[in-house]
Order: C-alpha cells, then sequence, then structure tokens
C-alpha cells in the first residue's frame, strides 16, 4: 500500500468494495474491434464457471440473456468500444433483472430451446453476486481512475469463500489482461501467484498471457515463496510450463523442498541450486536466457524509502 502511494498510484483493498471492475465491461484481447464482444462473451462463461458451479444448460441460457442484454444497450460486435464510457455498460443487476423477467414471463410451449427450471436455477445462481451479499464487490461501473500504478491488495482475499476469491481474482485478471494487450508497454506483477491454484482456468489465462503480452511491449512477472504449491499433481501439468516461459528469473532459497523436486522444476543444474541452498538475504541466481549470474539483490535507500515500513523487504 505504500509503495502505491508513494508512487502516486492506486491502492485497491479487494474486499472493501471500493472500487469496482464491471465484469460486464468488455475488455479488449486484441486490435481487432470485431472480436471484442464475442470474446468476451467467452470470457463470461468461465468467470461464472470460476464463481459458482453452473451446469452447461445454465451457462448456454446465461450466454443467451447477456446477448439481450448487450443489445438492449445498443452494443453489438460491430460497436466502436473506443467511443463508450464506463457508464455506458450494462452491470451485473441488470443481468439478475433480465433473467428475472424471462424467468416471470416464461410460457411453456413447444420449441422453447430452455425450460423454466433452467431460468430459475440459473436466477438462484446469480443473485448474490448481482443484488445479493456479494455484489458489493462486482455490482456497479468501474470506477478506477487511476491507470497509471495500480495495486490489488489481496490481503483478506484467502479467509474469504472460495467462490468469491476465485472470481475477484479472475476479474482483476481481465482487467489487467486489457491493460497489457491493448494499452500495451505495461507490466503486471502476480505476488502470490499460488492463490490462483483453485482455479486451473485463471492459471490457463496467465500463462497465455505470459506468451501473448511480448508482442505488445508488455510483461507478467510472476512470484510465489514455495514452488511446491506448483507441484502438486493435480495442477503440475498447468504450472510446470509457466516457469519455462519467463525470459528473466530471479532463483532465491527454495526453503525445505526436495532438492530434486526444486531442480526438476526449474530446470536447476546442481551447481545453481548449492549457491542458493542457504537462506543468505538477497542472494539469488539471475537467469537470463543462456547466462547466469550469481547475485546479491540490494535495493538502494530511495528505493527502499518507497516501500514503506511494514516489512516483507
Amino acid at each position: 500500500k505504500d509503495l502505491a502511494v508513494n508512487m502516486d498510484g492506486c491502492y485497491i483493498d479487494l474486499m472493501e468494495g471500493e472500487y469496482i471492475i464491471n465484469v460486464l465491461e468488455p475488455k479488449r484481447w486484441e486490435e481487432d474491434s470485431g472480436s471484442v464482444l464475442p470474446r468476451h462473451i467467452s470470457f463470461l462463461r468461465d468467470f461464472f464457471r470460476a464463481y459458482k458451479d453452473f451446469t452447461s444448460a445454465e451457462i448456454d441460457v446465461l450466454e443467451i440473456f447477456l446477448e439481450k442484454l448487450y443489445e438492449s444497450k445498443g452494443i453489438t460486435e460491430h460497436t466502436d468500444f473506443s467511443e463508450l464510457k464506463h457508464t455506458d455498460y450494462p452491470v451485473l443487476s441488470d443481468l439478475y433483472h433480465l433473467a428475472e423477467q424471462e424467468l416471470n414471463q416464461y410460457e411453456e410451449r413447444r420449441g422453447n430451446i430452455y425450460t423454466r427450471e433452467t431460468v430459475r436455477d440459473l436466477c438462484l445462481k446469480l443473485k448474490s453476486i448481482c443484488i445479493g451479499a456479494d455484489s458489493k464487490f462486482f455490482n456497479g461501473h468501474t470506477n478506477i481512475t487511476s491507470n497509471r500504478f495500480i495495486c490489488f491488495g489481496t490481503k483478506g482475499i484467502t479467509d474469504a469463500d472460495t467462490a468469491i476469491r476465485n472470481a475477484m481474482l479472475f476479474n482483476v485478471l481481465s482487467f489487467m489482461s486489457d491493460a497489457l494487450l491493448s494499452k500495451g508497454n505495461t507490466a503486471a506483477f502476480i505476488d502470490e501467484l499460488y492463490l490462483f491454484l483453485t482455479n486451473m482456468t485463471a492459471i490457463e489465462y496467465i500463462r497465455n498471457a505470459m506468451k501473448r503480452v511480448r508482442k505488445k511491449g508488455s510483461a507478467v512477472i510472476i512470484a510465489s515463496q514455495n514452488i511446491e504449491d506448483f507441484n502438486r499433481a493435480d495442477v503440475r501439468e498447468m504450472t510446470k510450463p509457466m516457469f519455462a516461459i519467463p525470459t528473466h528469473q530471479f532463483l532465491f532459497n527454495p526453503g525445505n523442498i526436495s532438492k530434486k523436486e526444486y531442480m526438476e522444476m526449474l530446470r536447476l543444474d546442481d551447481c545453481l541450486f548449492d549457491l542458493i541452498s542457504s537462506p543468505l538475504r538477497g542472494v539469488c541466481v539471475f537467469r537470463h536466457g543462456s547466462e547466469v549470474y550469481h547475485l546479491v539483490v540490494k535495493a538502494p535507500q530511495y528505493k527502499e524509502d518507497l516501500f514503506g515500513s511494514a516489512g516483507g523487504k
């Protein structure tokens, strides 16, 4: 928080609900404006699956409602999104009211492509995030005003319900991806990466972003303390490639993890592991392509001052 304030940036505590990222505001994944809405609706399918256990039928009906909602706001795949303001987009309460209206006006007739029960169950699962207890974190127009330096605080998110945590992190991820791929020349630093491990779809988004953002002059920086979190049998297939993508790597003391496990995960030689086997502050192995350096990382006083006195140095 001190760093964000000292950099004249914006600190956002995800659990306070003061700042909103409107999940229904389409994020630009590429320069091709014609594909913005279809791609965003595809993202929303993943977002809602991350939030709750929606069935395939419910997700399909949700997509139909989303298309109707955007159309009601005059937003189509041919819209010039660069001309729209944050307030021009629908919010989640609009989505719930549309779904509720569809439920109340539902008529049983031949040719219906979805059932009343599906709409009812969809409404039940949407209610909390749209107008209920969870809506304080998601329902509203995007109101983040500073884009130069933003810090998303996750301090309280580890104690939150898994559904809320997954949805919050996924929403933040979409906000970052938008800046990385559409604005360019942007860096996204994801500390405590293990928080995303409850949602493999989010891990896949991060992994893909790490590969794609380079052409925009952007970068994704990932950090985590315990490499063993990423070597579990249920996540290894998705996470292991992430450590082969970065062109720059700072490898510090691995802690109590198995030497063999650490070396295999990061493709590290014995001699390099030995350099960081003792817990010495700032001592690391730095890899840049085929070049390897043994470094002691020290921050100049003016940089230490930027981080304040909260610890974690």
